[in-house]
């Protein structure tokens, strides 16, 4: 009876060997790959959700990932290069807190022959792999459609991102490209403007709230860089007591959409992360195994239906390959198609939140 057993425990043991488990989900190989992925900041819930996704998307690839926030110090982000580099990491991704200071990092990474990934994120004049993103200029044409046809006249007011951020400046060079005849006829006033820095929600409600005394009656329109600096904005025009001037974001944060739903404000850019988070993963993988990533880029060109747009940014003496991401519109008659059947957002999240006026 004791072979039998034993032989009856070899035989099961080597079947389950052979067939991974038959009946259950196998976990993945390891693929053998590790990122490094250098984030400039977790302080809002978008950078949250993008580290999250990517470790759990990662994760079902077999895929190693060593995860460094710089909390939005660049010589902290820099040093933390340097050490996941040391580690022996076959790419790096990247978010850099500065478009200039951070070149320092790819240069490290060059200088040790990893591949560089800049994750939605520019930096200037540096000899990255690609630059992986959504498309900023898509994102600030949206803004400003859809306050032209809410508020085709009046007074608008820019609050800008940080200007030491690339992404600041291709959502304004959007929004300026649809608003710019409008402000030359005249139909448009541009009342006030501003860069703020470290996309610090605290800095977009100080600068609103020094415009409402002498301008706040003409204000109509707020165009703000994201939805953490629409908080900011719509807080102080809250306290003022101006219900009537539109306010857009960007990024679909649960606080921007619950605000949306409120009516508190007008929409946001809806940019899938996981899509973006999908993208890099292929990209790093086609990177690590041949050092180019010129089949990703060619399929994406041929196929009509990609919802990627490959282009290549010119800067300096380098040229980087650009896949920009699609974004998407979201306004609370939207809210149900776009992020909540997306599964970004739960809707009884979203709709759940009491709004505290009428407390």
């Amino acid at each position: 009876m004791k072979r039998k057993h034993f032989v009856f425990l070899l035989c099961l043991t080597l079947l389950i060997a052979l067939c991974g488990g038959c009946g259950g989900q196998s976990t993945p190989e390891r693929s053998g790959l590790t990122i490094g992925f250098s984030m400039a900041t977790l302080l809002e819930d978008r950078w949250l959700r993008d580290r999250d996704i990517f470790v759990a998307k990662a994760q079902q690839l077999g895929i190693t990932v060593h995860i460094r926030n710089a909390n939005k110090d660049s010589s902290v982000q820099l040093l933390q290069v340097q050490e996941l580099l040391e580690t022996g990491i076959d790419v790096l991704v990247i978010a850099p807190n500065d478009s200039i200071q951070e070149k320092q990092c790819v240069t490290a990474a060059k200088e040790k022959g990893v591949p560089v990934v800049l994750y939605d994120r520019f930096i200037h004049q540096s000899d990255a792999d690609v630059f992986v993103t959504f498309n900023g200029e898509q994102v600030g044409e949206i803004m400003a459609s859809y306050l032209l046809e809410k508020v085709p006249e009046g007074g608008y007011v820019f609050v800008n991102g940080s200007q030491n951020d690339n992404n600041s400046t291709m959502i304004r060079d959007g929004y300026m490209k649809r608003l710019q005849p409008h402000i030359n006829s005249g139909a448009v006033e541009v009342l006030a403007e501003s860069w703020t820095e470290g996309w610090v929600r605290e800095k977009a409600y100080d600068f609103v709230s020094g415009l409402i005394p002498t301008i706040g009656e003409r204000i109509s329109a707020i165009i703000c860089a994201n939805d953490s600096l629409a908080w900011g904005v719509t807080d102080a025009l809250t306290e003022a007591r101006l219900d009537n001037v539109e306010v857009v974001g960007m990024d679909a944060d649960l606080s921007a959409c619950q605000r949306i739903v409120r009516r508190k404000q007008g929409m946001t850019v809806y940019k899938p992360i996981r899509t973006l988070v999908e993208e890099t993963l292929i990209i790093c993988q086609e990177l690590a195994e041949s050092g180019s990533i010129e089949e990703y880029l060619q399929r994406n060109r041929l196929d009509a239906n990609s919802h990627v747009t490959i282009t290549e940014i010119v800067d300096g003496s380098y040229t980087t390959p650009y896949v920009a991401i699609d974004v998407v519109m979201v306004t609370a008659d939207t809210m149900e198609e776009t992020v909540i059947s997306d599964g970004f957002h739960l809707k009884e999240d979203i709709y759940s939140q009491p709004d505290p006026e009428s407390e």
